[in-house]
């Protein structure tokens, strides 16, 4: 009994992440989403995944990722979390 309720309770702290493709923003800006559903991830986590996703599309360009703009939407265990970067390669 005690498995099956504590299997329930990590069930539904898991979340489902998913990160967009890096799509072009204009001015030589680029733009890449992260956003977590379900679960009580850390801002900190949403955020480093849309980082760490344009420093890897910059770094194969053999350039450093400058970051723009930052936006987070979402209350985290009650709304899906997003972090929208806006970022360019330099």
């Amino acid at each position: 009994m005690k498995t099956q309720a504590t299997l329930a309770a990590l069930t539904m702290l898991a979340a489902c992440t998913t990160i967009t493709d890096v799509t072009p923003a204009g001015d030589g800006n680029y733009t890449v989403t992260t956003q977590v559903r379900g679960g009580m991830t850390p801002w900190g986590e949403v955020k480093a995944s849309s980082l760490k996703r344009a420093d890897e599309y910059c770094s194969r360009q053999g350039k450093q990722m400058h970051s723009v703009d930052m936006q987070t939407h979402g209350v985290r265990g009650w709304t899906p979390q997003e972090a929208e970067l806006t970022f360019s390669c330099v």
